[in-house]
């Protein structure tokens, strides 16, 4: 496929678009649902949320999207709150696959996209998707066009930190100096 993405400055030839499975649907009104339920408070809502939930599904099916393209791991999801996110696959530090007992009563995969530089529970919460159709293959694609992009750049990175580091140590040293002669 020849299709370009010029999303957030990062281009790059479609490889692959995942394709997301209409159980995903059913798998966030039972999350919704017990979300309500343990709350307590929630519960005279459940009847409001199971008829919301019907359209809430169709719509969150038709805006998700995920995208693998010669770069980037483009990301497209939310009803209400809507997110997008391109992440350069030189920045991917992991690709994992995860489920939860719901997940596997509607035989779905979770797919989480970590990047160096995140911390917590939440972070990089735009690389989490549900509901990947063949979510095994989408991740091993992923992971083959990281290395290419990897073994691709050159090694000239190294020689300039060891540079800048050289010339950092030295600034400290002389800020060192001056402290003494001034103390």
């Amino acid at each position: 496929m020849s299709e370009q993405s010029d999303r957030d400055g990062v281009t790059g030839e479609l490889l692959v678009e995942a394709q997301f499975d209409g159980k995903t649907a059913s798998y966030l009104r039972w999350v919704g649902s017990l979300i309500l339920v343990i709350t307590l408070v929630g519960i005279p809502l459940i009847p409001f949320w199971l008829l919301l939930s019907i359209w809430y599904g169709r719509e969150y099916l038709r805006r998700v999207s995920a995208r693998l393209t010669t770069q980037a791991v483009e990301i497209r999801k939310g009803v209400f709150f809507r997110k997008e996110a391109t992440i350069p696959l030189d920045r991917i530090t992991d690709v994992r696959l995860h489920d939860d007992p719901l997940m596997r009563m509607h035989k779905l995969r979770g797919l989480k996209v970590e990047t160096a530089g995140q911390s917590g529970q939440n972070a990089g919460s735009e690389g989490d998707l549900v509901g990947i159709i063949d979510a095994v293959e989408f991740r091993d694609a992923i992971l083959l066009q990281r290395q290419r992009v990897l073994d691709a750049e050159p090694s000239a990175a190294p020689a300039k930190a060891v540079g800048g580091t050289n010339e950092l140590l030295t600034e400290i040293r002389d800020i060192l100096a001056r402290m003494e002669t001034k103390g």
